[in-house]
């Protein structure tokens, strides 16, 4: 008989065989692990978010069917305003660092910009409050700037991603076309995300699609 914590542990992360000669069941708002004959997955599905994500190998036969990683966003491309709109906020807020992020509406499917209240700000860092949400909106991005220095996840920001989001960080701030890192946050895991290369150029462009809603 399992401890209760263990049963408790493994109803918050189950682990699923994948089948051989069909498709897997589907998949609650959660995450579980996917174990495949080609590898064990990270499946995590919320309102916003489904992805299948390959977190280990997998070197003896196994009799289980085969297993394809993606990422599917429900908002698909994102939308330049918002993005736009941060970095003209986090300039104005030059040389100091800023912070918000973009909150998906489960009613309309719609991106909308929200500005995190600073509590402390600095050229080099940014403490804040992140303000109440509408009822049918969750966080779907984590954003913030590094001010006149390069794009890139800090010690303090790899201790401070957690849960379900996609994190980025925008720097160059001074340029006319900023440098960027993104990535998506499952927990522990972090996995690099393509980043724009004119996005905020002045020639401008479509819409950029952070990550592909086809399955790879």
């Amino acid at each position: 008989m399992l401890d209760a914590r263990d049963t408790a542990l493994q109803s918050a992360c189950p682990t699923v065989a994948m089948p051989r000669f069909g498709p897997a069941p589907e998949i609650a708002p959660g995450q579980r692990v996917l174990v495949a004959a080609n590898g064990l997955f990270l499946q995590v599905k919320t309102a916003w978010l489904e992805c299948q994500i390959r977190i280990g190998n997998i070197d003896i036969p196994l009799h289980y069917g085969q297993a394809q990683p993606f990422i599917h966003c429900a908002f698909g491309k994102i939308p330049q305003q918002p993005l736009r709109e941060f970095v003209h906020w986090a300039r104005e807020a030059l040389p100091n660092e800023v912070a918000g992020g973009l909150a998906y509406s489960t009613g309309d499917g719609a991106l909308r910009l929200v500005r995190f209240e600073p509590l402390s700000q600095s050229p080099h860092h940014v403490a804040y409050r992140i303000p109440p949400l509408r009822t049918d909106e969750v966080l779907a991005m984590d954003l913030h700037s590094h001010g006149h220095d390069a794009a890139f996840f800090s010690a303090t920001d790899d201790a401070d991603d957690m849960g379900i989001k996609i994190a980025g960080v925008f720097g160059h701030l001074d340029r006319a076309a900023p440098s960027s890192r993104f990535r998506l946050v499952a927990g522990q895991l972090k996995l690099d995300l393509p980043s724009p290369q004119d996005q905020f150029s002045p020639a401008g462009g479509s819409s950029w699609n952070i990550v592909s809603t086809r399955r790879c």
